[in-house]
Formats: structure tokens, C-alpha cells, sequence
């Protein structure tokens, strides 16, 4: 008897079907996998430019004696505008009736004489001495930057529905990293670790600073401006007038409005990421009681904080 020994020709349409749910699975599951390690880099690679603002902290305090100021406007310094005029740089807030008029950094001045933030003082000490002598607020500046937000970019400021932005025409270098306003207050004010009488350890310096998506490449200034300005809220968080404000940490949201002013927060999952007086990264999860945050803030309100946070 002959028997026919050959196989089927192909696939039947239920085996195609169950091969494409399969590889669609696996897909999935792959992209997945994928986006958690690139999540996973993203913040290891935040938490190591934490870890270096820290380390240039500690040594501005030893050469220094003191920590740098958020820095500020002097009443009389201008800038060239790109047309080659003399301004002041500005801000205006859409709420406000007047302009924040904001220093820009120049050295050669003393840590209490600094008109520029404290991103500005401590570029020679990460590496950054031809950017902070040749005052190049148009070049980016990659250690200022979380990759899990925006690429290190300058941008040109645009008005907007929060205010009007006066920089001469220049492109800016921007930062996703903000002092705590309590230990590193505006010029010509300048704190030592003596005064940490919370402990160092129980004290953040420098954190990431609650901003909303839709703002990352805008030009927007507003709670965004360039670190090279000193005296803004971009470069500062901590301290609000509204209860509450300065002591949250958020996850970046699209919806945030204006609640971002003055807090904390990053586009990382499960929490942002700080660097504490001792030099330590810290992250802190979103949500965490207000409370907690306001005495990590405080270098010497005699808190008693807890661990973990």
C-alpha cells in the first residue's frame, strides 16, 4: 500500500494567527524590557551628575569657606543683546505688574558678589573653567541635564502665556537641577556646613526640579531660566508662599499648570533624585508627606527625621 509521506504545504490560518499573537507577545514584551533598561541608564546617569554638582559643592565650600548663593542682580550690571545694545535680562511674570531683573555670571567676583547662580560658580569645578571665563551662556552643558527629559540644548526664550523673557536675542543653556533655596539662598547670602546643625546628612543641597513635559524644549523661562542667570526660580526650589509649596516631589505631568512652582519632582518613575549636603544621592519617592520634605529642606530647624524617608 503506498502511503503519501509528504508534509503539509503551509500554515493553516488559526496556526498563522496563533504564530502572530505569539511574536506580538514577544514584541511587546521586548519594547518593554527595552524602555526599563534605557529608564534604569537614564537614571543611573542623573543620579551621576547629582553626585558631581555634590562633589563641586563640597569643593567650592573648601576653597571657598562657604557654598555658593542662587546669585542675583547687582542694580546695575547689563549685557550686549545680540544687536550689540546694553540690557538688563528680565522676566516677566503674567500675574506680576513688574519684571525680575536677574544677574548674569561674571568672574572674578566673590562668592557673596556673584550676580550668576550657583550652576554658574561651580562650572571650574567640573571641569567647565574656559566656560565660566569666557561667560559662553549659548553652549549646553551635559551634567546639568537629566536624559530622561531633554537633550543638552541652548534655547532661544519665547513669550508665552506665563510671561515675557527678555535675554538679548541669545540662546541659553538651561538646567534640570535646582538648589535648595534654603541652604543655597539668593546673593549676597552664603551659608557654611557649620550652620548645618541638622546634620549634612539630613539636609538635601541640590535636587531635581518639578517641571511640566510640555515645557521641556518651549523656551520658556518661566520657572526655567537658564543657569547662567542668577536670582531665578529656575535654578531654585524650596521655598513657596502658598501651604505647601517648595515641599513636594511630583512626577512631571503634562497637566501640571502652574503647580510646579517652587516644588520638586523628575520624569523618573517612583521618585526624583537628590544630592544631600554629605555628598550622598538620595532618591525620594513622589508623594512623600510634605512634613519630611520641608525638614530635609531646613539646615537647622532641629527637625527629627526618620529613615527611610
Amino acid at each position: 500500500m503506498h502511503r503519501d509521506r509528504r508534509g503539509h504545504a503551509g500554515f493553516t490560518l488559526i496556526e498563522l494567527l496563533v504564530v502572530i499573537a505569539i511574536v506580538g507577545v514577544l514584541v511587546g514584551l521586548t519594547l518593554a524590557a527595552v524602555q526599563r533598561v534605557r529608564a534604569a541608564a537614564a537614571r543611573v546617569a542623573c543620579a551621576n551628575n547629582l553626585k558631581q554638582i555634590g562633589l563641586a559643592f563640597h569643593q567650592h565650600h573648601d576653597l571657598h569657606g562657604v557654598l555658593p548663593s542662587n546669585g542675583g542682580w547687582d542694580d546695575r550690571q547689563k549685557i550686549r543683546a545680540v544687536d550689540g545694545t546694553w540690557i538688563t535680562v528680565t522676566v516677566q511674570d503674567a500675574t506680576l505688574s513688574f519684571a525680575w531683573v536677574l544677574g548674569v555670571g561674571e568672574p572674578n567676583r566673590t562668592p557673596r558678589d556673584q550676580t550668576g547662580s550657583w550652576a554658574y560658580a561651580l562650572l571650574p569645578f567640573l571641569e567647565q573653567q574656559a566656560m565660566y571665563d569666557r561667560r559662553a551662556w549659548t553652549e549646553p552643558f551635559k551634567i546639568y541635564h537629566c536624559p530622561s527629559r531633554r537633550a543638552p540644548r541652548a534655547q532661544l526664550p519665547q513669550n508665552d502665556v506665563y510671561g515675557d523673557y527678555n535675554g538679548g536675542g541669545w540662546a541659553w543653556g538651561k538646567t534640570d537641577y535646582a538648589a535648595n533655596t534654603y541652604a543655597v539662598p539668593n546673593r549676597p547670602n552664603c551659608l557654611s556646613f557649620a550652620r548645618f546643625t541638622d546634620g549634612t546628612s539630613h539636609t538635601l543641597l541640590c535636587g531635581e526640579k518639578a517641571m511640566s513635559p510640555a515645557n521641556y524644549e518651549t523656551g520658556t523661562w518661566y520657572w526655567d531660566e537658564p543657569f547662567f542667570v542668577g536670582g531665578a526660580g529656575g535654578t531654585h526650589r524650596g521655598k513657596g508662599f502658598l501651604a505647601g509649596e517648595g515641599s513636594a516631589v511630583v512626577r512631571d505631568d503634562p497637566g501640571m499648570g502652574f503647580s510646579y512652582r517652587y516644588n520638586w519632582g523628575s520624569a523618573h518613575p517612583g521618585g526624583a533624585q537628590f544630592v544631600l549636603a554629605d555628598g550622598a544621592v538620595q532618591s525620594i519617592a513622589y508623594g512623600t508627606d510634605a512634613a519630611v520634605v520641608s525638614a530635609l529642606l531646613t539646615p537647622a530647624g532641629g527637625e527629627v527625621v526618620a529613615e527611610p524617608w
